[in-house]
């Protein structure tokens, strides 16, 4: 069993600048503990293609979060569903996980205010 494998004391023994990327299970992390460091500025950010909650419809992805927290909200989180490498085309496949790994890049380097492809919630994308 790996659901909270990784709780509040692993995290607490990474340095502040760590960013915690999970590309397996969401459940691998606890999602309260993740959610917690990141607000508290006891992480530096993080890299999700995993979700604690996937919709199980269409319907339900329209209103479904990912997560009982409201990791979109914060500066350095980059979420996707599950879709940051290996399905289908190759070059595609390539290309999405460079896209991924320069918008990580460009948010530790420039500040996540100048990262390219970020969040805008008054447009809703």
């Amino acid at each position: 069993e790996t659901r909270g494998l990784i709780g509040a004391e692993e995290l607490a023994l990474l340095p502040r600048h760590a960013v915690v990327v999970n590309v397996g299970r969401g459940a691998v992390i606890d999602e309260h503990a993740l959610y917690a460091a990141l607000r508290e500025g006891r992480l530096h950010g993080a890299g999700l293609d995993v979700w604690w909650s996937y919709p199980a419809t269409y319907e339900e992805a329209l209103c479904k979060p990912p997560s009982a927290f409201p990791y979109g909200e914060l500066d350095r989180v980059v979420l996707s569903p599950h879709r940051g490498g290996g399905i289908g085309v190759a070059d595609l496949e390539l290309a999405r996980m460079r896209r991924i790994g320069e918008m990580l890049s460009a948010a530790g380097r420039d500040g996540v205010e100048r990262m390219p492809h970020r969040w805008d919630f008054g447009l809703g994308y």
